[in-house]
């Protein structure tokens, strides 16, 4: 089933897999054939097969790094995530944006020989080498790293997801905080419903390129109001965001909060998640950078309006 995934990829599908690690090693291999003979490299971006049991619409040639698959040693699970829509890639990209954002105005004001210390970077992959952890790996929708001539630190991790895989969400983040350290981990959650599924059947004897135009007014005049459901060509291709929330997750535990409620953005977001400069420094490093603390300030209200611009 897991190369099977991995081999076809349909869009929107992550499955956690119990797994030895040698079972795991088997499928890094069996993974590793099926690149090189379908002579697919690990180091450039692919586009996106198109099968012909898929919509032309959903799978018009995507280029993205999916599908991809880590490990998680302590539970003995394999994950597999395929190709997300843009929906959860620019909610990973516009979270960065107003977390460094905010990182930049801050330090240009108190310490602006100190810009560029902290890089924000999309999906990596890290493996971890010791303690309960020893030979995971986890693969992020972006992180926050310290820069130094040292080298480069992750400080901050980000996971999107859906409601559904809230459970396996929180076994990454662990793996974040626990396995790799980092300081904070945020979750970025939505609850669709009905969830997003792939069409089965394809159009034939479309033009592409104007389905697609036709299909953003139709989307666009959706959302207006809402955050769903979209239907066109009698499937449904976004269900309604009935939730949307972040979680800030730290060692000692997490607070939420919230982005959208019954399928509408909440009013009046404040702007304070609880980040801060600090967060983004190695201890060591900030105690010695005499660096004035300062909230990290996310525009929620200008953040749901990105994701209503995308999810259209």
């Amino acid at each position: 089933m897991a190369l099977s995934l991995l081999e076809n990829n349909p869009p929107e599908n992550r499955l956690d897999v119990p797994l030895s690690y040698s079972q795991y090693l088997q499928l890094e291999k069996g993974w590793s054939q099926i690149k090189s003979a379908n002579d697919i490299s690990e180091d450039q971006r692919y586009w996106l097969r198109i099968h012909s049991s898929y919509s032309a619409i959903a799978d018009s040639f995507r280029c993205c790094r999916y599908p991809y698959f880590y490990y998680n040693s302590l539970f003995q699970i394999a994950t597999v995530v395929t190709v997300p829509r843009d929906l959860h890639e620019v909610a990973a990209l516009e979270l960065r944006q107003e977390i460094m954002q905010s990182i930049k105005a801050d330090l240009s004001l108190h310490k602006p020989d100190a810009l560029g210390t902290i890089v924000d970077s999309g999906s990596v992959k890290e493996k971890v080498y010791e303690g309960a952890y020893s030979r995971s790996s986890i693969q992020s929708s972006g992180v926050c790293k310290y820069s130094s001539i040292d080298g480069r630190a992750i400080m901050v991790a980000i996971e999107v997801g859906s409601s559904e895989t809230y459970t396996a969400l929180c076994r990454d983040k662990n793996l974040w905080l626990d396995g790799h350290h980092v300081k904070v981990c945020l979750l970025l959650c939505f609850k669709e419903s009905p969830r997003f599924r792939n069409p089965r059947c394809p159009y034939e004897s479309i033009n592409v390129t104007a389905e697609k135009d036709t299909m953003q007014l139709h989307a666009i005049e959706t959302v207006r109001s809402s955050f769903g459901p979209i239907s066109y060509r009698n499937h449904k291709w976004l269900g309604e965001l009935k939730e949307g929330f972040i979680e800030v997750w730290r060692h000692d535990g997490a607070v939420r909060y919230p982005l959208t409620e019954r399928g509408k953005a909440c009013d009046a977001l404040p702007t304070n998640i609880g980040l801060r400069i600090q967060d983004f420094y190695p201890t060591e490093v900030w105690q010695a950078a005499n660096i004035p603390d300062g909230d990290i300030l996310v525009y929620r209200t200008i953040f749901m309006k990105y994701i209503k611009r995308q999810s259209s």
